[in-house]
């Protein structure tokens, strides 16, 4: 019968753990995959911003060569505008991406260590339950 009780704590403690580590594991590779779409979403994103820009700069062309106007003063600064809001957004949306998915990835490592020390202390319980149940003998 103490052999039983002892092989179930063992078990039990065992399963545990692996159970721990697996659940660390799969955290990390989330918060990985979730980094990993945060970055292509802005890339996504920018390439929208990029064909808007070439659309509008496109237009503003049109517009004033068919209005006979060459592209001095405003129509240029315009455009000069254009391009540097577009040039800022660009960075901005670089940052964001980058500081979510460092904040994905660090999720993911903290939830991986949370793991693996909860496994670490499944086991050492499950080791002194077994040094109790020997005492017992």
């Amino acid at each position: 019968m103490a052999q039983a009780a002892l092989l179930a704590a063992g078990g039990a403690g065992l399963l545990g753990a692996a159970q721990g580590i697996s659940a660390g594991k799969i955290a990390k590779i989330e918060s990985e995959t979730e980094a990993k779409s945060i970055e292509t979403q802005e890339a996504a994103r920018e390439a929208d911003r990029k064909e808007q820009l070439a659309r509008a700069l496109s237009a503003q062309a049109a517009m004033t060569g068919a209005g006979g106007i060459s592209f001095e003063g405003s129509p240029l600064s315009v455009m000069e505008e254009d391009t540097r809001r577009a040039a800022e957004a660009k960075e901005r949306g670089a940052l964001e991406a980058q500081i979510g998915a460092t904040a994905a990835k660090a999720r993911g490592k903290v939830a991986k260590r949370q793991a693996t020390a909860q496994a670490a202390t499944s086991l050492l319980g499950a080791g002194a339950q077994m040094g109790l149940l020997t005492q017992g003998k």
